[in-house]
């Protein structure tokens, strides 16, 4: 787990990228669907073009837009929110259903002006129900399934279903 001290002068990068991102969902949650400019103004969130294939609806909060990486034939539903001061990384096929948090960092109980970040992984064909909440350093393994409103403090493994607060395995699915 990395430690950034939000008081010091190492921070300040971080500052430029949430202005600049919170300034790009502005726009992008003020843009008509479905847009040529819309896909732009998200290609510009991100610092890498969105592969055609995949999608993200609006509207989005993302406060670190260079630190998402999606890759081909995902869906984010609307209402993503993102904290990414670590790395997110969806891979290929995934579903993300609406209101859903990804959340790579947390604050120390002792200093709240330091906070504790690990990246997310989420994995190949893995579904992830709205309203879910994934928390610091989580994978979601190849083809699981995370249930709507779920709470994920640990690692779901591959081929699973979990869900509850906190996610536990409610099923395993046969491997695909």
């Amino acid at each position: 787990m990395k430690r950034v001290d939000m008081r010091t002068k190492a921070y300040a990068p971080d500052i430029i990228e949430l202005n600049r991102s919170g300034d790009l969902c502005f726009e992008i949650n003020q843009t008509k669907p479905r847009t040529e400019k819309m896909r732009q103004l998200i290609n510009e969130l991100l610092l890498t073009p969105l592969d055609a294939t995949s999608n993200i609806a609006s509207p989005m909060d993302i406060d670190r837009g260079k630190m998402l990486h999606i890759g081909k034939h995902v869906f984010i539903n609307h209402h993503l929110t993102a904290m990414a001061i670590d790395n997110i990384t969806i891979e290929d096929n995934v579903m993300i259903g609406p209101d859903v948090s990804l959340l790579t960092a947390n604050h120390d109980f002792s200093d709240h002006y330091v906070l504790e970040a690990a990246p997310i992984l989420i994995k190949r064909n893995a579904w992830i129900g709205a309203k879910a909440v994934i928390l610091p350093g989580i994978t979601v393994g190849e083809n699981a399934v995370v249930a709507g409103g779920a709470v994920v403090t640990k690692n779901v493994p591959a081929n699973t279903v979990v869900g509850g607060n906190p996610a536990r395995i409610l099923k395993e699915l046969d491997e695909k």
